[in-house]
């Protein structure tokens, strides 16, 4: 018996009938990238493991589903994050009212594709100060990571000391036992 989960989008009220079209496309998307036949394209990069092994062809197909849901669910998270960080819906939602109003006769004023510069900051002053905070968000990254690496080298350098300390006693102790046999062998 196989349960097969399938990863389904949530369509939340308010949403653009566009951009729900684009998520339903985009899990149909999905759906047809990880068919069946996607299993077994998988399933045969593996095939001469899987065939020394048959077990793990076994273990392929009852772990297969989880892999489909990871691969489906990551994949939808990805996509929903970067349209909340471009606006997708928003600006979908702007355009489906510039198209309500033009069929209605009416004129809607076109929102603003361009957001105004902050007062007395010329453009070229924008993407410094953008290029700055992506430098500076990187900066903080590289010192967490620099952090992280120093207190691994830490651990390391402790655990080394341990066992140059454990070492030293070692050989001072065969050096105490050769010296008893050197001793035991010039008595005899």
């Amino acid at each position: 018996l196989r349960i097969r989960v399938e990863a389904r989008l949530v369509f939340a009220m308010g949403d653009a009938r566009r951009y729900t079209r684009l998520r339903l496309v985009m899990e149909k998307v999905l759906v047809t990238s990880t068919s069946e036949s996607q299993r077994e394209d998988m399933k045969s990069v593996f095939s001469d493991m899987f065939e020394a092994h048959p077990h793990l062809g076994d273990l392929f197909d009852e772990i297969y589903p989880q892999i489909e849901q990871q691969m489906r669910s990551g994949i939808t998270e990805e996509f929903e994050l970067l349209a909340k960080q471009n606006e997708i819906n928003e600006k979908l939602l702007a355009l489906e009212e510039l198209l309500e109003a033009a069929e209605n006769g009416g004129v809607a004023e076109a929102p603003p594709t361009v957001r105004p510069l902050p007062e007395g900051m010329t453009p070229e002053d924008v993407l410094r100060r953008q290029t700055h905070e992506l430098k500076q968000r990187e900066l903080e990254s590289l010192l967490a990571e620099q952090s992280g690496l120093e207190e691994d080298n830490r651990e390391l350098k402790a655990a080394i000391q341990e066992q140059d300390s454990q070492m030293d006693a070692s050989t001072q102790e065969l050096n105490d036992i050769r010296s008893q046999v050197q001793a035991a062998a010039e008595a005899v």
